[in-house]
């Protein structure tokens, strides 16, 4: 609830293709209902760049969402700075390979790679305290929060709250998954925080077409049809999980109830959109969030399901042993990489980041 005692809102909207009028309508739609000026704002916007693949592999926010977006901001005299830190790439790699790179040079957006050391203090839900992030969130009037509407086989969806884990320079993420180990309620404490420092401005969701299955990067890309937008990922997040229906309420979420970042809101449903047959990973349909932590971690290692790699599709590229935050993957030459099961956290960065989809869970 805002300070006025108004309810906070989630905008949704049914949208199934990226034409620019009905972006740029619901954009504008947006701002003016959320109350939220833009008039000559130092903008940052931070789309999900997790790995440079083409728009119709729904891996990353779509060009034209983003495009829609730049141009109602341009018109209102903002200045726009776009960027997000990636698995293992340069952004200026993944922004070329997933076409937004052709709409910065098309506007003269400016970019930011996400490289800086920016040491952040927060006294959070998490037992962390420090946090260094890749950009300063501080240095700008608006920051807008891009996610892509994607399932994520250790979280269950990727969405607002998670999208925000990209101020983390890439080598760091890697130090959080193994603190956080086979915790996912941990790791979600620490999303939060992380997400509480970021305090992005707005949130707007593409869900036009997103990912089901096995993601954020292997699943499967299929039109999902929504948009949504809110000041508060928190409840953003809410309204997009019961929207899918998932093994609901996912850790984030949960978490997030329990430390009352979640209040009432009323959602604002411009045109109602409907997601039939959405299929969560299968790490979280087997999951039950109510079994005590102890419990968890002692069935772990028999009973929850693990990574594997498809030999046949494997480049032997090596990509999986760097991002591996426990080193539980190992690899000769001219072989496939081998897990040492013993080490395996669960966190399936692997499957995660492997381009070639070689990896199973």
């Amino acid at each position: 609830m805002r300070k006025d005692g108004a309810l906070k809102k989630v905008l949704l909207q049914a949208c199934d293709r990226y034409e620019q009028k009905r972006l740029k309508d619901f954009f504008a739609k947006g701002f003016q209902t959320l109350g939220l000026p833009i008039d000559k704002k130092a903008v940052l916007l931070k789309p999900n760049l997790l790995s440079g693949k083409p728009p119709e592999k729904a891996v990353t926010t779509h060009p034209e969402f983003i495009r829609a977006l730049a141009e109602i901001l341009l018109e209102h005299g903002c200045r726009i700075t776009i960027g997000d830190s990636p698995g293992y790439e340069s952004t200026k790699k993944v922004l070329n390979n997933s076409c937004i790179m052709d709409v910065i040079k098309y506007f003269g957006l400016n970019i930011s790679p996400f490289n800086r050391k920016i040491l952040k203090k927060l006294d959070g839900i998490s037992p962390y305290r420090q946090f260094t992030l890749g950009e300063d969130p501080g240095d700008y009037d608006l920051v807008i929060n891009l996610p892509k509407l994607k399932t994520h086989t250790m979280m269950g969806l990727t969405l607002g709250v998670k999208n925000t884990f990209g101020f983390i320079h890439a080598f760091e993420k890697a130090r959080w998954h193994l603190r956080a180990g086979k915790d996912r309620m941990l790791f979600a404490s620490t999303l939060i925080d992380i997400h509480t420092i970021v305090n992005p401005h707005l949130t707007i969701l593409d869900g036009i077409l997103g990912m089901d299955g096995d993601g954020p990067s292997n699943g499967r890309p299929r039109q999902l049809g929504v948009l949504a937008m809110s000041t508060s990922a928190f409840i953003l997040d809410d309204a997009i999980e019961k929207l899918v229906r998932p093994h609901y309420p996912l850790p984030v979420t949960t978490l997030a109830k329990e430390h009352g970042l979640i209040e009432s809101y009323e959602t604002v449903a411009y045109s109602t959109p409907v997601i039939n047959d959405f299929r969560m990973p299968d790490t979280v349909m087997d999951t039950d969030w109510s079994i005590p932590q102890p419990v968890k971690t002692l069935l772990k290692n028999t009973f929850v399901k693990k990574p594997k790699i498809i030999r046949a599709a494997c480049k032997q590229c090596g990509i999986c042993v760097k991002v591996c935050p426990a080193k539980a993957l190992s690899i000769r030459q001219h072989e496939a990489p081998l897990f040492d099961y013993k080490k395996c956290i669960r966190c399936y960065c692997c499957q995660e980041m492997c381009p070639e989809g070689a990896i199973k869970i």
